[in-house]
Parts: structure tokens; sequence; C-alpha cells
């Protein structure tokens, strides 16, 4: 709570919301959700696993990499050193900090391979980055195209009784969320369909 009193935008939101929702009472009925089932989430989710593993690999596929070339340098390289290390397995002395010629040999390498480590990291974080900005665009894209979250598991039985403004809202939220999903990645999904699984475990069985 006291985080929430020093966030004057949550606040702010709070009171928008409920202002919102007293002038808008009579266009915001409630959503009936009888219709949920532990099978029809673990379905769409699924449905939507698989669309994600096709972005995925369409990434993987045909999104250049114009780092790839340093990357498997550097890691041919590290394997290189690691080979000289292993002939050599001199031990480094840290006695006065006086190393002989073949001891400033195995450090100088240690050094590099550390650097070459840290470049990878740097630039798999910048590939990464950039393969969830283009999984963003393309599911942005599958959303305005129809393929949406929301809608398949919660309101795909109850959209006809919704209002406008509250069907204009959900297909707002839901073409976002489910561009953000896309994004993710799909092993993200995975542990969310087992986490549903284990959450509606009685009820799917039954499925």
């Amino acid at each position: 709570m006291k985080a929430l009193y020093k966030n004057p935008i949550a606040i702010i939101l709070m009171v928008f919301a409920a202002v919102g929702f007293i002038l808008l009472e009579d266009q915001l009925p409630a959503i009936d959700l009888s219709h949920l089932t532990p099978g029809n989430v673990v379905a769409v989710l699924g449905y939507t696993s698989v669309i994600m593993f096709v972005v995925e690999q369409f990434i993987e596929i045909f999104v250049h990499d114009p780092r790839q070339r340093l990357k498997k340098e550097c890691k041919d390289r590290i394997e290189e050193i690691d080979a000289q290390l292993e002939i050599m397995s001199i031990p480094v002395s840290e006695e006065a900090g006086i190393l002989d010629a073949e001891e400033e040999e195995v450090v100088e390498m240690m050094q590099e391979k550390k650097d070459l480590e840290n470049t990878l990291t740097k630039e798999g974080m910048k590939r990464k980055q950039r393969t969830i900005v283009i999984a963003y665009i393309i599911g942005l894209i599958l959303s305005f195209s129809g393929f949406r979250l929301m809608s398949g598991i919660l309101f795909n039985e109850t959209r006809d009784n919704l209002s406008e403004i509250q069907s204009t809202i959900i297909q707002s939220i839901d073409i976002i969320l489910t561009a953000g999903i896309i994004a993710g990645g799909s092993d993200r999904m995975h542990r969310l369909i087992k986490r549903v699984k284990e959450a509606f475990q009685t009820d799917y069985n039954e499925f």
C-alpha cells in the first residue's frame, strides 16, 4: 500500500476508472464468464503457442543478423583458447604478483576469452532486442488481422452482449496484449500453459 501512495499515476488512474464507471455504469454491464472452461483456455493458449513458434522460426530464418560473422569468429577463437589452455595447463602463481612468460601468456588468453564472452553476451542481447521488436510488429499485424487472445478465451460467446464501449476497450487492449505475448516467445507461453493446467488440474482432467 505504501508503494501505491507514492505512485500518483496509479491513484489518478484508479480515480479515473471509478469516475468513468459511475458515469458509464449502464453501458458497462458485467461480462458473463460462465462458459469459460479450462479446456477452452488451454486450447486457445495452445493455438497461440503455435503462432508464436512460427513467428520465431520466421525471424530466425529470414531476419538477417549483421553481426553473425563477428559472433562466429568470437566462438571459434574461444574454442582455440580453450584448446590451448587445456594443452598448457599452467597454474598462475599469485605470489608477489610475479609471472613468468608462460604464465603471462595464460593470463592474457584468459582475459581475451573473457572479453570475447562479454562481446558475445552483448551481441546476443542486441539480437534479442531486435527480434522482440520485430516479433511485436508481426504480433500487431496478426492482431489487427483478427487473431486475438482475449477474444478467443473470454469473450467468444459474450461479444453480442457487450456494449460498444466495452467492445472497443476490450479489442484495443486485446490487440496490444496479443502482440506483446507473441513477442514474448513460445517458451514463456509453454510455462503459462503449464501453470494453467496446474491451476485447473482437477477440472482439466475431465477434458
